[in-house]
């Protein structure tokens, strides 16, 4: 129900958004009054425009190979030893994940897709230009963009849960994802921030 939600914001957000008029922000409520999302849809044609050419120049690019992505997830984050990792190419698009224990309780996961050739284009256009200018909020969880780096990112909280999430393009090509259990987005930012990709 939460991802037809979040999809009718994203469809209406994109139909207003090419509109000539240029609308401002777009706020909606589910229907039980429990989460409000808000798309700046204002904003979202050209921030589209922009990011459309960038997926244009991802397709041109040649992949890295498992090696390369596995070679980039760090031995150690925060403290925290890399105790396993994987690399996996699916449909085309080539990804790896490196998982840190900080201890009993506490785990930060760090995934990397490579977003070039047309497979990891795609990766890009769908899973992180599909949350730009996007915010959502519940007493359950939030999702919202962030300035980062110099460009944009999407943190996500689950208070329920106690599960955070940190996304953000890193070395021009690197779909990063930082994802913690029993963290707050604030650490995640802080070990994102820390991360030599490029």
């Amino acid at each position: 129900m939460k991802k037809f939600f979040f999809v009718s914001v994203l469809a209406s957000a994109l139909l207003l958004g090419c509109n000539n008029n240029k609308p401002g922000a777009i706020t909606v409520k589910s229907e039980d009054g429990k989460t409000t999302t808000t798309v700046n849809a204002g904003d979202m044609a050209t921030v589209a425009e922009d990011y459309q050419k960038k997926a244009e120049e991802l397709q041109k690019l040649a992949p890295y190979t498992l090696d390369q992505l596995k070679a980039m997830l760090p031995e150690e984050i925060g403290g925290a030893k890399r105790a396993k990792y994987s690399a996996n190419s699916a449909m085309g698009a080539a990804y790896a994940e490196g998982e840190y224990p900080m201890n009993d309780s506490t785990q930060v996961n760090v995934k990397i897709f490579d977003c070039a050739g047309q497979a990891g284009a795609g990766i890009y256009s769908m899973q992180y230009l599909g949350m730009m200018n996007f915010q959502s909020e519940s007493d359950e969880e939030y999702t919202k963009t962030v300035d980062f780096n110099g460009s944009r990112a999407v943190e996500h909280l689950d208070k329920n849960d106690n599960e955070a999430s940190f996304m953000y393009l890193a070395g021009d090509r690197l779909l990063v994802t930082v994802e913690g259990r029993n963290t707050d987005v604030d650490m995640l930012r802080k070990i994102a921030s820390n991360l030599n990709l490029k």
